[in-house]
């Protein structure tokens, strides 16, 4: 415990994925974009989907020419235009970009 508290305040450590893009939609609440690799294919990154219903899924994204395509094993694939996504303020801080 005292190892975990000591890896997060001393040296910072990232505990979970940084988010650096998010999109707002009318088929889901928020679909946000991080920069781990974590069980996605090579190219591919996690990222977290959460329904209005209040339900969630963890998939992985990959850019393909003006789309994010993200596939999600209980909801299957989608493509998201580019333009529908917001940097986060860590993506702003690592000047981060979907180009």
């Amino acid at each position: 415990m005292a190892a975990l508290f000591g890896c997060i305040s001393v040296l910072g450590c990232d505990v979970q994925p940084s988010v650096l893009f998010v999109a707002n939609g009318t088929l889901f609440q928020m679909l946000q974009l991080t920069d781990a690799q974590d069980g996605c294919p090579a190219a591919s990154r996690v990222c977290y989907l959460t329904l209005w219903d209040g339900s969630a899924s963890r998939g992985c994204w990959v850019r393909e020419h003006s789309h994010i395509r993200v596939r999600f094993a209980d909801l299957g694939e989608k493509l998201i235009p580019v333009n529908e996504f917001q940097r986060t303020m860590v993506g702003e801080y690592r000047n981060s970009s979907l180009d």
